[in-house]
């Protein structure tokens, strides 16, 4: 006789459901409204595509397990057990004795908590809400790169701090400017970090060097005219591409010469001659444009990208 269970599995605070990848075995969570659905699963690490069944994790498997037991096995074996002992003390007395010892048996109920991990994401494509370890991940549903979603968030906060700096005192002027550097540092930083997911989700599409290749724009450039067709100065316009070189060479300076004009500066960056020496100026209006500028190529990149995958 067929006999049918319903039960359903825990979910964190947030409504996300624990999944595990039956290939690489890692973890991470997402929202499921109802019963699982019909498509497939997949796994945000190694992309490895399978219906959602397969990515139950260990705990997940132990607990429904356990109602099987609780539920189906237990009342079967407390039956067989009764007829079992109807059956020693009929042989009790006799020659030959029937003795039943039922101790180590386990049918308590196997219960489990959903990890903490370190990113929630909602995907910019499918809307559907995922956690990850790490930070750069595919989404669990429709398979889209995360990237773009974590380098706009970054491009928030970057603003956030603006709006700090807006209410800084005008006379701690050492202060004002440590802020803009520390936002142009975001800026590049998250476009940098944005370009390394890239490289390792599509490395056909990008060189192998140099290494920092999305903080050398120039070589950048070059290289998605050369595998898609398109530079980075055509696709933001040659004022915003020069905006950004120019502020990519000052977070330079900022980082590995305190600001201060070199000669490598001079020589890349035309009209700077009159700076050598001297700490390059930082003017809010600038970082708020880079801002934009760098969240605008990271889309455009983007897109280029898959349409060309």
């Amino acid at each position: 006789m067929e006999q049918k269970i319903v039960t359903s599995l825990k979910t964190d605070e947030q409504g996300l459901l624990g999944r595990e990848c039956p290939d690489c075995e890692r973890y991470f969570k997402m929202k499921i409204v109802g019963e699982l659905p019909d498509t497939e699963c997949i796994c945000p690490y190694c992309e490895h595509r399978d219906s959602h069944s397969r990515f139950f994790t260990k705990d997940q498997q132990k607990y429904v397990e356990s109602i099987v037991n609780r539920d189906v096995v237990q009342p079967l074996f407390r039956k067989l057990e009764q007829s079992v002992r109807r059956l020693e003390q009929s042989t009790r007395g006799s020659f030959l004795q029937i003795k039943v010892k039922t101790s180590g048996l386990d049918f308590s109920l196997k219960h489990y908590q959903e990890r903490d991990l370190e990113t929630h994401v909602a995907c910019d494509s499918c809307g559907l809400e995922f956690a990850i370890y790490g930070v750069f991940a595919s989404c669990p549903q429709c398979g889209r790169l995360n990237a773009l979603t974590i380098l706009r968030k970054s491009i928030e906060v970057a603003r956030k701090k603006l709006l700090v700096f807006d209410r800084q005192d005008p006379a701690e002027v050492d202060v004002k400017s440590g802020m803009l550097a520390d936002v142009l540092s975001d800026a590049v930083s998250s476009f940098d970090a944005f370009g390394k997911a890239l490289r390792l989700r599509y490395p056909g599409v990008f060189p192998d060097q140099p290494r920092n290749l999305f903080q050398n724009l120039l070589a950048l450039s070059g290289s998605l005219e050369s595998r898609l067709g398109s530079s980075l100065r055509a696709m933001i316009g040659n004022e915003q591409y020069d905006l950004m070189a120019l502020l990519f060479q000052v977070r330079h300076l900022n980082e590995h010469n305190m600001g201060v004009v070199d000669e490598d500066f001079v020589r890349k960056v035309k009209g700077s001659g009159h700076l050598l020496g001297k700490k390059h100026p930082l003017e809010r209006n600038e970082i708020e444009r880079v801002l934009g500028i760098v969240q605008e190529a990271t889309e455009k990149i983007m897109t280029m990208v898959e349409q060309n995958r």
